[in-house]
């Protein structure tokens, strides 16, 4: 059982994402006898590059067994073999020819080493028996826990590349164990047959061997390889050819005749040394043939000679005997020449005639020679009136037109009236103020305008309360002292948590100073005691890590408490513990650590450190003493300014959000704060900490919080805080009508910005971040480089107030702000060994390699924690013993250690740091040996387990953690395994369950009720969360390292926990080691435009109250894209792309010749996400098929059933696009009720969008003529990957050449690698050939165009059926027909949809709840 994803191949850490491709599966893709061999590398390198620009890390394998296939096809041996050699030398790409075949231990022994992170394959050859061989590919890898994608069917866009992807599953590793045999026999079988193919090879060898080296004689000096392989293949051809005449061979070539055909492959070789290749795309292209006769001389050369077959014109030359002379000009005659005499020498006994005439004999070579000819189009298309556009009316009634945000189930808001729906409203606050409980201790903070509170008042009171508090809170702790220290003594754990606990609860500073006075001696006393009960024997040191982490927290925290008599008592303890250097006095107690004082810190204490945090608290903050980069986020907000927040999980980055809302809650009850959370689920949780923390009373019919989300909305306009989604504010910035509202907007938080780089919906938050008129706070712990976003905005503000002659106060500042993880991170590597668990600590360098050190440096974002900071150091000395500064970075002599009571963070930082410079410099000192045996001993040694053995003890695993103390845990594993875990009371997160289900998981788990929660990534992204660890359980696809970084973000809770724990469960190493060593990604443009954004824009423009805002809003969507930011080239081309875009609507009458919306423009606009089917339904409308088909039964209003499924059918294909890979549909599998491939559309509606799509084509075909003047036509000219350069060089021309050329041929818009295989101007009003054809540099293809293709083809020309899910489901309502069947589609999607039985009355209910859920769950 096989289940395919289609899906982005390429995640945000694509650096350390290493995958494999099939060296003949890459050949296959591209292999077509049509296709001339130049261009044939070019769209490999293509195909390479695309995935190099990305970022990508791959090598190319070719195993020397799949070589033998094709000898039946012995020229397509020669591009393998050429493609091989020129990817070796010719680039910095790996290729792999070592193995035998894919079940060589070379071959498993690389996978083992390397765990690639998919392996691209063809799931079809060139013969059965390479499909055979490519289908043991990859079940064998399957079975080796290693992922397949497809080599078909794949697609890219500016950032990602998408493909068919098969996750490697148990069930895939029994399946191969039971075939293995089988397996192995075949490929034994094969290997036999394909040695008696290769006897004839080896017969020839000889022959080439000996020309070889008389050839080195000659050309003493060499030569190019084209030379080369001209004069070999021609001299051992002729030479083989004769002495089959002489063995009396029937052949029906003469040897004269064979000659002919000799001297014109070497006058083809001279055309390719010296005509430039512009030159050679004006060639005439003739569709031909070989002839019987030549077949079988071909066969025999046809490693050369296929150089030529692109190049027919050549054997058209006339015979000797008929006048027909061009001059070839003397630098070719004399080349040509020099190639033929080659060739008669190396034939030595042979003669062949001499070099000219080229032509003895009048024998034809090909034949059914056919001229492509060019026509120009004809196609023209005339503008349709149509009546203008009235956006206040429904576009098919007459009825007045609510906006688009209106149109989303609301919720009972503010201005309701009906009891009703006020006790509705009630339910939802009293749920929201439960819901926000668990999330944050603190109650409600009553909002007042700031102007109705007296500052002098308000101090007063504030120190009369002080002196108060501090009385209560002594009296407290008289109370509780003497049960607090019995406590420590009989557990010290329990104790000190009880301790600091108390510490929270307490205000007064210095009540914590006696606390933490009587805490640190209850510690010391308990400490002394263990050291009397063990005697001689090794002690515990986490009892005096207690004491040394009071003593660190008293100097650092309360130094102007500490009195002459605290100070003493503290060197004392000092004493007693063994550190003399540190006490400044010398002691001989039984009690003392046999460490050097900074040793015992690092290692021992750990997380404990102190970090750096300031003692002065800011007015501010109430709950908290904020750090430097927290205040200066809150000067930024009190200055009206921007500012990019990128820190981790944790560190308290939303504070500054919550106090944007507080600062415009005071200010007035108009303004506005907008804070855009990319899924539903944070939005949930956003609300409800807004509704713990602020209350205001406010007029009649205005809320603090509102809501909007594309399932429901409350209050969105009459709300002071709206939370949002970036599709839903962008509807409201780009709706005419609610520009009123957009000008009361006063801040917008962006949280989780880098979802700007994201697959789905990136170019809306672009256009959210030049639209909004007023500062903004950009969010996000993934990011690498946030000084690129914020340069980008500045250039996008100081373009506006130059537009506008506007200054724009507000925005004048935008500081950056990056930080590191707050809490340490400790990973573990975990597997099972019998009944037994094996959780070893895993070193975070020990996801290093040598190569990854000397290429990209220690990632930013690899920290180590103090403890391993020493490994590290221990390790380095025992594997270098003579190292030169082993004892200047000894821990007691380095630096920022010696003679310090208190060791920081920050000193830890420094000595992890220069550790890192030292480890980096063995490598340029030459001492690589050594660091890769320091890296290997870092290396934890899993064991491997079989994944029904793991799940069968996963009990037995949380039991563990509970025993180490590691709970609570979230693991995140798979949809379906969490199944199987719920019924053994594990608590379960995920996207199928109801909203309400998942806010009660999360709350219990916040609330401690639940210990351990199975999630898949619905926990990854911002969910407040936190737990002790993680807890990552399965592999798969989706366990990128983004979805990494954000996933362990949730380990570590501040303020609760110290460390947080990371457990990689049965994950292999190699996949653990590039998740840990991956970098941050950066922030990249989409191609930012489409055509129905663009009439959006201009809907915008023309209807708007305030036109020259709504105007200045389109322009900058226009103008300002990521794209195009400190590109010109690209901004170029968005401009053409803009006119192009204006051009069609105009032709196709959605805009007039003054730019005013007209005819259907509100559908489209309403249907923008579906592009381009929103504008093929127009087209249906406009010619009226909808009207034809659906006409109702004779003598009633009700619709038939034929009627209902057809037109579900029609909506299935233009909304629920789910295309298959082209295997799908041989696949040996019957279907229990479904169909599964969507049939065609009916023959009416194909023609119709066929006549759409040759509108679009020829305007998108101008489109592409116009930009190419913008190509950078240097690039164009070298191969993508290798950067061979192709350039015109000077030549004097040739007669004969300017016979041979078309000039008839227009190729200025295609790449001049396509125009030598006969690709010309005209061919770009085909859709299909505009990727392969157009200028690369331009960066466009064919997904800018709107075009609906009713069929889909993979490379070797399979039709690539769209899966019919919707109409499936329409027809039988079978959710369990629906995932055994459409295996494509992700079940729990539709689990919202609860259907009856089809029948005529539950029809249009059917059809409404098929596509109102497709509109809604399937972005497509």
């Amino acid at each position: 059982f096989v289940v395919i994803l289609y899906v982005s191949l390429l995640k945000d850490f694509v650096e350390s994402e290493f995958f494999v491709i099939d060296g003949d599966s890459l050949l296959l893709m591209f292999l077509d006898e049509k296709t001339q061999y130049l261009n044939f590398f070019y769209q490999i390198e293509c195909f390479l590059q695309d995935f190099t620009e990305k970022g990508a890390k791959y090598v190319i394998a070719f195993f020397k067994d799949a070589e033998q296939m094709y000898f039946p096809y012995p020229h397509f041996l020669f591009l393998r073999t050429v493609l091989i050699e020129h990817l070796r030398h010719n680039t910095s790409t790996t290729v792999h020819t070592e193995f035998s075949n894919c079940l060589s231990s070379k071959w498993e022994i690389f996978l083992k080493k390397s765990y690639p992170y998919f392996i691209i394959v063809s799931d079809i050859g060139l013969t059965s028996l390479q499909t055979d061989y490519l289908s043991i590919l990859i079940v064998h890898s399957l079975s080796k826990k290693i992922n397949i994608v497809l080599a078909s069917g794949q697609e890219y866009d500016i950032l990602r590349v998408y493909g068919y992807h098969v996750q490697s599953v148990y069930k895939h590793r029994l399946f191969f164990q039971k075939v293995r045999y089988t397996t192995l026999l075949l490929v034994c079988n094969n290997g036999v047959l394909l040695i008696f193919i290769s006897f004839f090879s080896f017969l020839q060898w000889n022959s080439v061997r000996e020309t070889v080296c008389l050839l080195k004689q000659l050309w003493p000096e060499g030569s190019d390889v084209r030379r080369v392989v001209c004069v070999l293949a021609c001299a051992v051809g002729l030479k083989i050819y004769s002495n089959m005449l002489e063995n009396g061979r029937s052949n029906p070539l003469s040897l004269e005749e064979a000659a002919d055909l000799c001297r014109m492959q070497c006058l083809t070789v001279t055309f390719l040394l010296h005509m430039p290749l512009s030159q050679r795309a004006q060639i005439r292209i003739m569709k031909s043939c070989w002839t019987k006769q030549v077949l079988p001389l071909i066969k025999m050369v046809c490693v050369a000679l296929s150089y030529a077959c692109c190049f027919g014109f050549f054997f058209f030359l006339p015979c000797a005997g008929l006048e027909f002379r061009k001059e070839l000009g003397k630098e070719m005659e004399n080349e040509y020449k020099c190639l033929w005499d080659t060739v008669t020498k190396l034939a030595v006994k042979y003669s062949f005639g001499d070099a000219f005439p080229i032509r003895k004999t009048s024998q034809l070579f090909l034949e059914c020679m056919i001229f492509i000819t060019i026509t120009k189009s004809s196609w023209i298309t005339s503008l349709i009136k149509y009546k203008e556009f009235d956006e206040l009316r429904h576009w098919h009634s007459g009825r007045p037109l609510t906006e688009e945000y209106e149109r989303v189930q609301c919720n009972a808001d503010a201005k309701s009236k009906a009891p009703e729906e006020r006790r509705q409203i009630q339910k939802l606050q009293t749920f929201h103020h439960f819901y926000a409980s668990t999330l944050e201790d603190s109650t409600s903070k009553l909002i007042v305008h700031q102007e109705d509170v007296s500052g002098n008042a308000n101090a007063a009171v504030k120190k009369t309360q002080k002196k108060h508090v501090k009385k209560k809170e002594q009296e407290q702790w008289k109370a509780l002292c003497i049960p607090t220290e019995k406590e420590i003594k009989a557990n010290l754990t329990i104790g000190i948590k009880k301790l600091e606990k108390f510490l929270k609860t307490l205000k007064s500073k210095s009540v914590k100073f006696s606390v933490e006075m009587a805490g640190l001696s209850a510690c010391l006393e308990v400490w002394k005691e263990h050291c009397r009960e063990q005697g001689n024997k090794s002690k515990d040191l986490s009892k005096a890590v207690q004491v040394m982490r009071r003593i660190h927290i008293l100097l650092e925290k309360y130094q102007d408490l500490l009195e002459k008599p605290h100070v003493k008592k503290l060197t004392k303890y000092l004493r007693l513990l063994g550190f003399e250097n540190l006490a400044c006095s010398l002691s001989d107690s039984k009690n003392s650590l046999e460490l050097g004082p900074a040793r015992f810190q690092l290692q021992y204490m750990d997380y404990y450190l102190l970090r750096e945090e300031r003692n002065d608290p800011d007015p501010r903050v109430k709950h908290f003493i904020p750090d430097t980069w927290q205040r200066e986020l809150l000067d930024a907000v009190d200055n009206n300014e921007s500012a990019v927040i990128v820190a981790p999980t944790s560190s308290g980055k939303t504070y500054a959000s919550y106090y944007c809302m507080e600062k415009v809650l005071k200010t007035s009850n108009e303004g506005v704060v907008v804070y855009v959370a990319p899924t539903k689920a944070l939005v949930n949780q956003v609300v409800g900490t807004i509704y713990s923390r602020f209350t205001k009373k406010l007029p009649d019919g205005l809320v603090v919080c509102g809501v909007f989300t594309r399932d429901y909305r409350s209050d969105v306009m009459n709300s002071q805080i709206l939370v949002t989604v970036p599709q839903c504010l962008e509807i409201l910035m780009l709706s005419p009508r609610c520009q009123k509202w957009t000008k009361r907007i006063q801040y917008v938080i962006f949280d989780e910005v880098h979802c700007l780089g994201g697959e789905i919906g990136a170019e809306v938050w672009e256009h959210l971040l030049v639209t909004i008129r007023c500062p903004f706070l950009a969010l996000s712990a993934t990011v690498s480089n946030p000084e690129h976003l914020t340069e980008y905005v500045k250039c996008k503000v100081k373009s506006k107030i130059q537009e506008q002659k506007k200054s724009y106060p507000s925005l004048a500042g935008l500081s950056t702000c990056f930080l590191k993880q707050y809490n340490d991170l400790e990973k573990y590597v975990c597997s099972l060994k019998g009944s037994d668990f094996i959780i070893e600590h895993c070193h975070p360098c020990a996801a290093l390699t040598v190569n990854h050190i000397e290429s990209y440096g220690f990632p930013s974002d690899l920290s180590l924690s103090p403890r391993e900071t020493i490994q590290l150091y221990d390790i380095m000395v025992k594997v270098w013993q003579e190292w030169p500064r082993a004892q200047e970075l000894d821990p007691e002599e380095f630096v920022s250690f010696k003679n310090k009571v208190v060791i920081k963070k920050a000193d830890a930082r420094k000595y992890e740091q220069e550790l890192k410079k030292e480890l980096s410099k063995w490598i340029v000192l030459g001492q690589r040996q050594k660091v890769t045996v320091l890296l290997e001993h870092l290396k934890p040694k899993p064991v491997d387990c079989s994944e029904q053995e793991k799940w069968k003890h996963f009990a037995s695993f949380v039991d563990k953690l509970h025993e180490m103390d590691k709970l609570p845990a979230i693991f995140f594993i798979g949809r379906y395994l969490q199944q199987m875990m719920a019924l053994r009371g594990i608590g379960y997160h995920h996207g199928s369950m109801a909203a309400r289900e998942r806010l009660v998981v999360e709350m219990l788990f916040r609330l401690g009720y639940i210990k351990v929660v199975t999630a898949t990534s619905t926990l990854a992204l911002g969910i407040n969360m936190p737990c002790k660890s993680v807890v990552f359980a399965e592999d798969s696809v989706f366990l990128d390292a983004l979805n990494y970084r954000q996933m362990s973000g949730r380990a570590g809770r501040r303020g609760q926990d110290m460390i947080g724990n990371v457990f990689f469960y049965d994950i292999p190493l190699p996949k653990v080691e590039r998740l840990i060593k991956s970098n941050v990604p950066q922030l990249k443009g989409q191609f930012p435009l489409t055509v129905s954004l663009i009439l959006r824009l201009m809907l915008l423009a023309a209807k708007a109250d305030d036109k020259a805002d709504a105007r200045a809003k389109a322009l900058s969507v226009l103008k300002h894209s990521l794209m195009s930011f400190r590109k010109e080239r690209y901004a170029e081309i968005l401009k053409i792309y803009f006119m192009f875009s204006l051009q069609f609507l105009i032709k196709e009458g959605y805009l007039d010749q003054e730019g005013n919306p007209i005819g259907f423009a509100g559908l489209v606009t309403h249907l923008y996400y579906y592009e381009p089917s929103n504008f093929v339904l127009v087209s249906f409308l406009v010619k009226g098929l909808f009207h034809k088909l659906c006409q109702p039964i004779k003598g009633s209003t009700v619709f038939s059933e034929d009627v209902l499924e057809k037109l579900v059918l029609i909506l299935a294909n233009l909304f629920g696009r789910k295309y298959l890979p082209a295997c799908s549909m041989k696949y040996k599998r019957t279907f229990c009720q479904s169909k599964v491939f969507l049939e065609d559309l009916p023959e009416d509606f194909a023609d119709a969008v066929n006549e759409y799509n040759t509108k679009v084509e020829g305007n998108f075909a101008h489109f592409l003529l116009t930009t190419a003047k913008l190509a950078d036509m240097e690039q164009e000219y070298r191969l993508p990957l290798s950067k061979t350069d192709f350039t015109s060089k000077i030549w004097h021309g040739s007669e004969l050449a300017s016979y041979l050329m078309d000039n008839t041929k227009s190729i200025s818009a295609i790449s001049p690698f396509a125009c030598v295989s006969g690709v010309v101007d005209n061919d770009l009003f085909h859709g299909e050939i505009i990727n392969k054809a157009v200028f690369r540099s331009l960066g466009i293809n064919v997904t800018n165009c709107p075009l609906l293709y009713l069929n889909k083809y993979d490379n070797q020309g399979r039709r690539r059926p769209l899966n019919a899910y919707a109409l499936d489901f329409y027809k039988h309502g079978s959710l369990i027909a629906l995932t055994t069947d459409n295996w494509y589609v992700v079940p729990f999607l539709l689990k919202k949809v609860q259907p009856q039985a089809p029948s005529p009355n539950y029809s249009i209910k059917y059809l409404y709840f098929a596509f109102r859920f497709i509109a809604s769950n399937f972005y497509l």
